[in-house]
C-alpha cells in the first residue's frame, strides 16, 4: 500500500483507529488508486506474480514463493503463518482466519475496513457488489449496509449498520428495501454524525465526509463509470422486503417535524415578547413597535359616551359605598376589544362625584408590558411633585409611593392588563396601599383575559358586552355622519342601519366603520363599504380587526387552530363543551403531550383557556334535574366579532355557505358548512318551497370535494336539494367529520352513496324523530370516535357495532346501549349508560366490562341478575382509572302487600332522579324472596377506583354497606354520594371519611333512624319516614359551605343541629349559612327552625311548606316572595303565624325583592315596619285574607316604637298596594299610606273596618 507520493507504507497503520487519510482534492479517488495495486509483499512484488484478486491478501504478507506464486503468507495482525498454494491450499485457511479471528468478512469485491481491534465481536463486512467482479455498488443505500450473505458472488442479504434489520438484496428484491429502511431507521444518526464503521477522528477526514456526503471506504471499487443520478427511482419499485414501508411511523415523524416546529414557533414568540418587554422598560412610554401605539389611552374622555348606564351605576356603587372593611377593592371590568372597556372607566374616572371621594387618582396604561418598576414610577408621578425618573430600585420606589399615599383614599386605574401575573407579584405592587390606614382604595382594572380578572379582582367582574341596539345606532351615527348625525338622511340611514347590523354592537367597529363611511356621505360610496365589508381589513391602523388580532396572536398555535375551525358553524352558534372538544378530537388538534391526562381532559383546558382569553363566552341554558352535575346546562358561544375575525383569517381552509352569501371557496378549502335556513322558505302549509338559484350556486360554487375534511348540513331544504347534496358529495372520501340536519333515510342514503367514509371519526344527525334501521356500512367506519344522533333517540343499529373499536362517545338514547351485542369489544367508548344485565348469554353479561377500561361513565342496572361475586368481580371496575361516575341499579321493590301497609310509595317525590322505573312485583313466593346476602356480596364485587368522583346506589336490598363504602372506605376521591329506595339499609356509612364529598342524596331509606352530615355544598333527604335527626360534624363548617338544602316528606325528623341557635357561631361572629342559594322544606311538622328565613340576600329558590314553626314561604331574592298559602285553610302553619316581624323574615336579605304576596294568614295581627323599611325595592305588596291584620283601632306601645321615623319610611319605593277581605281598620291604612311616598295605586276590597271620607263634603263610605 502506498502514500500520497507512492512511497510504501505498513498497513495496518500502527493505531488501528487512524483511518487511512486522503486530502480533500484526492477524495474517493485516492481510495480507489489503492486498489489497482498489486497485493503481496511490498519487498518481493513484481509484474510476473500478476494481480492477487482475493481481499484475503489486504490483510497478509506473502512470506515465500515458489515460481513467482504465492506458497506462505503471514497474518498482518497477529504474525500467524499458513500456506497458500494455489492448488493445495488457496486462500481458505487465511479467510477462516480473519472471520474467526479478527471478526473480518471478505467478500469478492475488492476493499474493506481495516478490523476494528477493539471491536466486541460484530462482523466488519469489507466491500460488497451487486454484479460480480470488481464492479461498483452505485446505489446510496450501501452506504447504510454490510452485506452478510451472498450466494455466487452476489449479496442477497444485508444488514443495517445502525440496528439489527436484516433487507434481502438479491437481483430480485433490488436496493429499494434498504433505501425505504434508511428513512425509517430510528437509531440511523443524523447528517453531521458519522456511520459506525467509519473511524476517521482527524479533520480532514471530516472535512472529507462532508465534503463528499459519505465517508471514505478503503477499497472501494476503482470504477470510474459514470454514476446513476436517477436513483430515487428505486423507491417505486415494488419489492419483496423483510421492513416494507410504514405509513404509521412516517405519519409519527411529520408529527414530530409539526410539534418542534411549533415549540419553535412559540420560543420565537417568547424572544420578540421579551425584546419587545426590553425596548419598551428602556424607551419608557416610546415604544419601537408601532401595532401598539393605536392601544395607548389616557383619562380623557375622547368623544361621547352611549349606553353603559347599568354598569357605570354598579361600579359607583361599589365604589362609594362606605359598608367596607377591606383597605382596598380591586374591581376588573372585562370585555373583548373595542367594547369600550377603557370609555366606561374614563367616564366614572372624571365622574365630579369620584373627583371628591379620592384624593389622588391614578391612571396607568400596562398593555402587554406589566413592569412593576415602571407602574410604581408613573403612580409616584400622580401623588407626587417629585420627579423620580433615576430610581430604578422597585423597593425604593414603594417606600416612597407609601409614604405619599398614607392615609389617603387612592383611585388607580391599570387599563388594558394583559400579563397573567402570578399573585406574588400582584401583592407586592399592591403593598403600598395594603397598609394604608384610609379605607376605601379602589383599583378598576380593564382587560380582555377572564383569568387577570379571577386573579386580581376582589369583587365580581363587570362584563362588557355589545350595546343596546339603540344606543349603538346613536353611535354608530355621530362616528359616520359627524355634525348631520341629526339630520337623519335617509337613503344613507338605510344602508347604515344594514352595516350597523354587522357591526354586533361593538364600539370600536363603529368608530372604524364610521371613519370610512364619514369620507364620502353618498350612497354610492355606502352601498361600496358595506358590500366589501372593508371595516374587517387589517391593514386600518386602530380598528376593530388589528385589535383582535393582538388576542389571536396571544394564543398558542394549538388553540388559533381550534377557534379558527369554529368559524364554519353560524355567528352565535351554541356550542355544548362535549360538542367542541370531541369536533377539535376528530381534527387531530389535540395532542396528547402528557401521557397522565385523556384527549378529553387536554380539549376541555382548551377551552377553559380560550374562555379565560374572551374569545368564547358562556351562556346558562335550561336547568336540568342531574345531581352529579351543575344544575344549568352551560353553552359556549364565540364573542361578537371574533367570529367574523375567525372567518377571515381561516378563508383558505375553512368556507361557509350561507344561503347566497359566500365570497367563494378557494380550491384548498378543507372544512366546509353550508346554512339552507336563510335559502329555503316555507309556504302557509308548512311544506318548503324550493330554491333553485341556490341549487345552481352551490353546483358553480363547490367544484371540488375530494380533499375535503368537514362537512357540516345545518337547517331544513326540501327533497331537490337533498338530492343534489347527495351526487355533489358523493365522491368526498377523506371526511373526517360530517354533521347534517336530516331525516334517519336521507342520512342514510348520503352515508351508504359516499364513495368511501372509512375515515370518519366525527358523525352526528340532528332530526325530530329518526324511523327506520341505520344503514348497515356504519359498522365499516372503523376509525369513528363519535356517533351522535340525539339524546332522546332509540335508533335501530346495524348488527356488528361492536368493530367500533375506536368509538369514544355514544349519544342516543339510554337503551340503545343494551342493545349492542358484545359491546365489551368496544374498548374506547367512554361513557355506558343503564346498561341491562340480563340472564341469557344473549344478552349483556356484566363480565363484558372487564376490558372497557376507558370509561369514565358507566351505569348498570337489573343487577339483581347478576348471581355471585366472583361474577362481579369479572367486571374489573377496580381496575377502570378513568371512572369517575357510577351507578349500580337494582330493580327490585316491595311487594304488592307493602305497598298496600305503606301508602307513601304511591306519591312519587317531585324531581327526584331515579335512571329506571321500579315497578311492583306482582307475586311474592319463596322463590322470589329477596337474597340479602347475594346482594352484598354483589355490591361488594363492584367495588371501583379509588378514584371514583361521583356514585349513585339505588334499588340495593342488603342491609348493610360493602366494606369499601364503609369499614375500609377505598373510594376517598367521592364527591358525591346518591343513595336511593335502599329499603333494608339502616346504617349509614360513615360520611367524615369521605374528605372531598360535596354532595350527598339520601332518597327512600325507610328505615335510617340518623344521619351524620358532613360540610357539604349540597344536601338532599327526601322520603326518609323513620329519621329523627339530623347531626353536623361541624355546625359552624356546614353553614358556611352549604348551597342548597332540600328536605321532604321526613314527617319524624325533629332536630337539625344547623336550625338550632348555635351559640358557637354567634361568639365566631360568622354568617348562618350565607353561602345558601336554594332552601327547601316541605312536609317536616316536628322539624324546628328558629332562625329567620332567608339566610342569605341571594337565594335562587325559598320553598317552605308543613314546617311547624315557620309559614309557608316561596320565591326567590330578585323577583318575588309569597308567604302563607292560597289554600290557606289547610295550612295550619301559616294560620298560626301571628306577627310577621325578623324571628320570622330577615328582611336585610330581602332589599331586592319587587313583589310580596301576603296569602291566608287569618291569625296575623300586625306586621314590622321597621322590617319593610329594610325592603328598598320593593314595589308591589298585596295582602289577602287576613282578617285579624291591623283590626284594632288602638295602636299598641310595641307597635308603635317599631314605627319608622318620619326620615326613614316603611315603604320607600312602593308603588302599588293592595288589600283585600282583611280586617285592617282606617287608622292603620293612613299611617301606611304616610310611610309610602311614592304609592300611585290602591286597590282595597272587602275590608269592612275602613270608610271612606270624601273631602270637601260630609258623605261616607264603607269599604
Amino acid at each position: 500500500v502506498r502514500g500520497q507520493g507512492g512511497t510504501p507504507t505498513a498497513w495496518p497503520p500502527a493505531d488501528p483507529s487512524v483511518h487511512v487519510a486522503s486530502d480533500e482534492r484526492q477524495g474517493v479517488d485516492g481510495a480507489e488508486r489503492v486498489n489497482e495495486i498489486p497485493r503481496g509483499d511490498a519487498a518481493t512484488r513484481n509484474s510476473s506474480v500478476g494481480k492477487l484478486r482475493s481481499l484475503v491478501w489486504e490483510h497478509f504478507t506473502i512470506t515465500q514463493k515458489d515460481d513467482g506464486k504465492p506458497v506462505k503468507a503471514k497474518c498482518t495482525y497477529c504474525t500467524e503463518e499458513f500456506r497458500c498454494e494455489t492448488k493445495t491450499n488457496g486462500t481458505s485457511s487465511m479467510r477462516n482466519h480473519l472471520e474467526k479471528e479478527h471478526s473480518v468478512i471478505c467478500t469478492k469485491r475488492p476493499g474493506a475496513h481495516p478490523p476494528n481491534l477493539s471491536s466486541t465481536g460484530e462482523p466488519i463486512v469489507i466491500g460488497s457488489s451487486s454484479k460480480g467482479k470488481g464492479k461498483k455498488r452505485r446505489s446510496k443505500a450501501w452506504d447504510s449496509f454490510d452485506v452478510i450473505k451472498e450466494v455466487n458472488g452476489q449479496p442477497i442479504k444485508a444488514r443495517c449498520k445502525y440496528c439489527p434489520t436484516e433487507i434481502k438484496c438479491g437481483t430480485g428484491n433490488g436496493t429499494a428495501g434498504m433505501l425505504n429502511h434508511n428513512k425509517i431507521c430510528k437509531k440511523k444518526p443524523g447528517l453531521d454524525d458519522q456511520p459506525p464503521n467509519s473511524s476517521s477522528t482527524n479533520d480532514t477526514t471530516a472535512n472529507d465526509a462532508t465534503t463528499n456526503a459519505r465517508p471514505n471506504l478503503i477499497g472501494d471499487s476503482s470504477s470510474r463509470k459514470r454514476r446513476r443520478v436517477d436513483e430515487e427511482s428505486a423507491q417505486n419499485i415494488a419489492a419483496n422486503t423483510s421492513t416494507p414501508w410504514n405509513k404509521a411511523e412516517l405519519s409519527n415523524r411529520i408529527q414530530q417535524i409539526i410539534s418542534r416546529l411549533q415549540d419553535i414557533r412559540g420560543e420565537v414568540s417568547e424572544v420578540f415578547k421579551l425584546h419587545e418587554s426590553d425596548s419598551a422598560s428602556s424607551l419608557d412610554h416610546n415604544r419601537s413597535t408601532t401595532s401598539d401605539q393605536h392601544l395607548r389611552t389616557s383619562s380623557l374622555i375622547s368623544r361621547q359616551l352611549y349606553g353603559r348606564v347599568a354598569e357605570k351605576k354598579s361600579i359607583l356603587k361599589l365604589m362609594m359605598s362606605d359598608d367596607t372593611s377591606n383597605s382596598i377593592i380591586v374591581l376588573p371590568i372585562v370585555g373583548v376589544a373595542g367594547v369600550g372597556k377603557t370609555a366606561l372607566t374614563q367616564l366614572v374616572y372624571n365622574e365630579p362625584n369620584v373627583e371628591s371621594r379620592f384624593q389622588h387618582r391614578v391612571w396607568i396604561w400596562v398593555s402587554r408590558n406589566f413592569d412593576e418598576v415602571r407602574i410604581t414610577r408613573e403612580m409616584l408621578n400622580f401623588v407626587s411633585r417629585e420627579k423620580h425618573e433615576e430610581i430604578n430600585c422597585f423597593v425604593k420606589l414603594q417606600e416612597i409611593l407609601k409614604i405619599h399615599v398614607k392615609s389617603k383614599r387612592v383611585l388607580i386605574i391599570l387599563d388594558d392588563v394583559w400579563d397573567d401575573m402570578n399573585d406574588c407579584r400582584w401583592n407586592q405592587l399592591l403593598a403600598p396601599f395594603k397598609f394604608n390606614s384610609a379605607n376605601g382604595n379602589v383599583i378598576l382594572v380593564t382587560t380582555r383575559k377572564l383569568s387577570v380578572a379571577k386573579m386580581v379582582g376582589t369583587t365580581e367582574p363587570i362584563k362588557i358586552g355589545a350595546l343596546e341596539e339603540d344606543d349603538f345606532w346613536l353611535l354608530f351615527k355621530s362616528c359616520a355622519l359627524g355634525d348631520r348625525a341629526s339630520e337623519n338622511p335617509g337613503n344613507l340611514c338605510t344602508i347604515g342601519r344594514q352595516i350597523a347590523g354587522k357591526l354586533k354592537g361593538n364600539p370600536l367597529a363603529a368608530v372604524t366603520a364610521g371613519a370610512l363611511l364619514r369620507d364620502h356621505l353618498t350612497v354610492d360610496h355606502w352601498s361600496n363599504i358595506l358590500k366589501k365589508e372593508d371595516w374587517k381589513s387589517l391593514g386600518l391602523s386602530g380598528g376593530i380587526m388589528p385589535a383582535l388580532k393582538l388576542s389571536y396572536d396571544e394564543l398558542p398555535y394549538h388553540l388559533q387552530r381550534c377557534l379558527s375551525y369554529c368559524s364554519i358553524f353560524p355567528n352565535k352558534h351554541k356550542f355544548s363543551g362535549k360538542d367542541l372538544i370531541y369536533i377539535w378530537i376528530s381534527q387531530g388538534f389535540v395532542s396528547c403531550a402528557n401521557l397522565s391526562k385523556s384527549l378529553e381532559e387536554i380539549g376541555w383546558q382548551y377551552l377553559i383557556d380560550m374562555t379565560n382569553m374572551g374569545l368564547f363566552q358562556q351562556v346558562r341554558g335550561e336547568e336540568s334535574s342531574s345531581f352529579f352535575h351543575s344544575n344549568c346546562q352551560t353553552w359556549y358561544v364565540m364573542c361578537g366579532l371574533m367570529h367574523d375575525f375567525a372567518r377571515m383569517i381561516s378563508r383558505t381552509e375553512c368556507a361557509t355557505i350561507d344561503g347566497l352569501q359566500c365570497n367563494g371557496m378557494m380550491s384548498t378549502v378543507r372544512h366546509l358548512s353550508i346554512v339552507t335556513d336563510s335559502a329555503y322558505k316555507k309556504d302557509q302549509h308548512g311544506n318548503i318551497l324550493r330554491n333553485e338559484k341556490f341549487e345552481e350556486y352551490l353546483r358553480s360554487t363547490v367544484t371540488s370535494v375530494g380533499k375535503l375534511r368537514t362537512l357540516i348540513l345545518l337547517g331544513h331544504y326540501d327533497s331537490f336539494f337533498s338530492q343534489l347534496f347527495k351526487d355533489i358529495f358523493k365522491e368526498a372520501h377523506n371526511l373526517h367529520l360530517l354533521q347534517m340536519s336530516a331525516t334517519s333515510a336521507d342520512f342514510s342514503s348520503f352515508l351508504c352513496g359516499l364513495a368511501s367514509a372509512v375515515h370518519l371519526r366525527y358523525l352526528k344527525l340532528e332530526s325530530d324523530g329518526l324511523e327506520g334501521d341505520f344503514p348497515q356500512v356504519l359498522v365499516n367506519l372503523f376509525h369513528l370516535q363519535v356517533l351522535d344522533v340525539g339524546s332522546n333517540t332509540d335508533p335501530i343499529l346495524p348488527n356488528g357495532m361492536h368493530n367500533l373499536v375506536n368509538l369514544r362517545y355514544l349519544v342516543a338514547e339510554k337503551g340503545v346501549y343494551s342493545s349492542i351485542a358484545s359491546i365489551g369489544s368496544m374498548t374506547s367508548l367512554q361513557q355506558l349508560h343503564n346498561i341491562k344485565v340480563q340472564f341469557s348469554c344473549i344478552g349483556f353479561e356484566i363480565t363484558q366490562l372487564q376490558s372497557m377500561n376507558e370509561l369514565v361513565q358507566l351505569g348498570v342496572s337489573e343487577l339483581e341478575n347478576v348471581k355471585t361475586r366472583y361474577e362481579a368481580n369479572g367486571a374489573k371496575l377496580r381496575d377502570k382509572r378513568h371512572l369517575e361516575e357510577l351507578r349500580l341499579l337494582w330493580t327490585h321493590t316491595p311487594s304488592r302487600d307493602e305497598y298496600a301497609t305503606d301508602t307513601s310509595f304511591q306519591h312519587p317525590v317531585d324531581n327526584v332522579e331515579r335512571d329506571v322505573e321500579l315497578l311492583p312485583m306482582v307475586e311474592r313466593g319463596p322463590s322470589s324472596e329477596p337474597c340479602l346476602d347475594r346482594a352484598r356480596e354483589v355490591l361488594e364485587g363492584l367495588e371501583p377506583h379509588q378514584d371514583l368522583k361521583h356514585l349513585q346506589i339505588s334499588g340495593y336490598y342488603g342491609a348493610t354497606s360493602p366494606t369499601w363504602l364503609a369499614n375500609n372506605i377505598s373510594v376517598t376521591s367521592l364527591r358525591t354520594l346518591h343513595l336511593d329506595s335502599c329499603g333494608e339499609w339502616e346504617i349509614l356509612p360513615f360520611m367524615e371519611r369521605f374528605p372531598l364529598l360535596i354532595k350527598l342524596k339520601l332518597t327512600n331509606l325507610r328505615k335510617v333512624i340518623e344521619v351524620l352530615v358532613p360540610s357539604l355544598e349540597e344536601l338532599v333527604l327526601v322520603e326518609m319516614p323513620k329519621l329523627q335527626r339530623c347531626l353536623c360534624i361541624s355546625v359552624g363548617g356546614l353553614s358556611s359551605s352549604l348551597r342548597a338544602l332540600h328536605i321532604d316528606k321526613c314527617q319524624a325528623l325533629k332536630t337539625f343541629d344547623l336550625f338550632m341557635n348555635d351559640h358557637k357561631i354567634k361568639l365566631e361572629q360568622r354568617p348562618w349559612l350565607s353561602g345558601l342559594r336554594k332552601l327547601i322544606m316541605r312536609d317536616c311538622p316536628h322539624l324546628k327552625v328558629l332562625n329567620p328565613l332567608p339566610p342569605s340576600a341571594t337565594f335562587s329558590e325559598l320553598l317552605i311548606s308543613g314546617v311547624s314553626t315557620l309559614p309557608s314561604m316561596k320565591g326567590s331574592s330578585s323577583e318575588t316572595l309569597h308567604i302563607g298559602s292560597f289554600n290557606w285553610f289547610i295550612d295550619h302553619s301559616s294560620g298560626e303565624l301571628t306577627v310577621l316581624d325578623d324571628k320570622i323574615l330577615a328582611f336585610h336579605n330581602l332589599r331586592r325583592i319587587k313583589l310580596m304576596r301576603i296569602y291566608g294568614c287569618r291569625n296575623l295581627t300586625s306586621i314590622s315596619f321597621e322590617g319593610f323599611s329594610h325592603l328598598v325595592s320593593l314595589e308591589r305588596l298585596e295582602i289577602h285574607w287576613c282578617e285579624k291584620l291591623f283590626s284594632s283601632h288602638v295602636f299598641p306601645e310595641h307597635i308603635l316604637e317599631d314605627v319608622p321615623t318620619a326620615n326613614c319610611k316603611a315603604f320607600p319605593s312602593l308603588e302599588s298596594l293592595t288589600i283585600e277581605f282583611c280586617g285592617i281598620a282606617g287608622k292603620w291604612l293612613s299611617l301606611m299610606l304616610q310611610h309610602a311616598p311614592n304609592l300611585e295605586e290602591l286597590i282595597l276590597e272587602n275590608c269592612p273596618r275602613i270608610i271612606l271620607s270624601w273631602t270637601g263634603g260630609t258623605r261616607h263610605q264603607e269599604i
